[in-house]
């Protein structure tokens, strides 16, 4: 109960931070200053071209389509209505939640570009976002159908996750605190779709045993 309250908490907080332009921002600068010092002294160009395609994993079109299939194949495995409806919600906090914050909030990001009115702002990030709220619940409702399977997809999941914040940072595309700010997002929503409606996920039946 109280992981959900502690996320919750950090995420005001930052977003008080951001809004008023508090002294946590500090942080973000020396973040980001510290991993451009990173790329610039980077050797290896081929790293540039890993995070850039890391990052692609926060596109709708790309997790999205993961989250479809899995709920597809589990829907149709387990013969539960839980799974589809999982991705709906994880798709109606995504949206009802990331995009009007980045309009509200307006944040510029780390190039500094002023965010004109109406515009998307930088934070919350919504690549981590989308990444993180649509792999992790096709994780959870992978591990609704196959039980064994959840350490490793869990642990695949939360590293893929947290690579496209690291690369979007390595990227210069956000802020440390955007990132951090989906995350409890993510927190939040992965925690109450295992509260319900995947709380109670189907087995999948088993074969009569032959006479």
């Amino acid at each position: 109960m109280w992981c959900p309250v502690v996320l919750l908490a950090i995420l005001t907080v930052l977003t008080e931070q951001v809004l008023t332009h508090g002294p946590l921002l500090a942080v973000d600068r020396w973040t980001r200053d510290t991993v451009q010092g990173w790329v610039a002294a980077d050797p290896w160009p081929w790293t540039n071209t890993l995070a850039e395609r890391w990052t692609d994993f926060g596109v709708a079109t790309c997790s999205g389509a993961v989250l479809t299939a899995v709920t597809l194949v589990v829907t149709v495995r387990l013969r539960s209505w839980r799974p589809l409806v999982a991705a709906v919600l994880a798709a109606l906090a995504l949206f009802g939640t990331v995009i009007p914050g980045k309009i509200l909030i307006g944040r510029p990001g780390p190039e500094g570009a002023p965010v004109a009115s109406g515009d998307w702002g930088w934070f919350p990030s919504g690549h981590t976002a989308t990444a993180s709220i649509c792999l992790g619940t096709a994780a959870l409702v992978l591990g609704t159908a196959w039980p064994r399977l959840r350490r490793l997809v869990y642990t695949g999941t939360a590293f893929l996750c947290t690579g496209v914040g690291f690369c979007l940072i390595w990227r210069n595309y956000h802020w440390l605190w955007d990132v951090v700010a989906s995350g409890c997002l993510t927190g939040i929503v992965l925690w109450l779709l295992l509260r319900w409606p995947l709380s109670r996920g189907h087995r999948p039946r088993r074969d009569q045993p032959q006479r």
